[in-house]
């Protein structure tokens, strides 16, 4: 909570009940977005509690690169109705973009079809490991587009009772061009290489010793 406050987001989700968070780019403009999932696990919790709901809504901060920005009330008609959410998975179901799918209680699930990343360059890419676990769990992941250079750890695992599209976007904004991406293969690997002349818009495979070799 220390540093929810001055980032933005303590206030917000302080008297929420999170069933799936996850830090993704859903706009693709290079910076890490906040996606919330939210429900109380008291069905009969506003029959004793003032001021605390079973169904809660969801939550979308934008990034800013300072800290994150509530654009909930901006993000379409869903974002307007409470949930009883128990899960929440981030994945591409159409391959243009990350969306989203929630699981409710007593309900049907919800796809979030996202219309925002469409706005932006992206690159995404699937991990495959060979001296390194399949799914390169642990890699680190840079890239560089211009101005922009970024890095993330390709990691396992999900929200709730969820996993997540085990594929990496990378956000690019404006820009045309990836000049490189480079990978960091986890142990046993620690092999170090440089993809590059990499298309935009769509989904390629990284495989293990088929970059540019570089110095650890």
């Amino acid at each position: 909570m220390t540093l929810a406050v001055p980032c933005g987001i303590g206030k917000v989700t302080r008297p929420m009940s999170g069933w799936g968070v996850k830090f993704f780019d859903y706009d693709n403009d290079g910076a890490l977005d906040l996606f919330l999932a939210n429900g109380h696990p008291d069905d009969k919790i506003e029959e004793h509690t003032s001021g605390v709901k079973y169904r809660e809504p969801l939550l979308l901060f934008h990034g800013t690169g300072r800290g994150f920005e509530n654009v909930t009330g901006d993000s379409g008609p869903l974002f307007s109705r409470p949930y009883a959410a128990r899960g929440m998975a981030i994945g591409d179901f159409n391959n243009d973009g990350l969306d989203v799918l929630i699981a409710i209680n007593d309900g049907a699930p919800l796809l979030l079809k996202n219309q925002a990343g469409r706005l932006n360059h992206w690159l995404g890419a699937r991990l495959l490991g060979k001296r390194a676990n399949p799914d390169a769990v642990g890699a680190l992941l840079s890239w560089q587009a211009g101005d922009l250079k970024r890095s993330l750890f390709k990691t396992g695992g999900g929200s709730y009772l969820a996993s997540h599209d085990p594929r990496v976007v990378m956000g690019l904004g404006k820009r045309t061009q990836m000049d490189w991406v480079e990978v960091r293969w986890p142990e046993p690997s620690s092999r170090v290489e440089r993809f590059s002349n990499l298309p935009l818009d769509r989904y390629i495979d990284l495989v293990e010793g088929q970059g540019e070799p570089r110095k650890p």
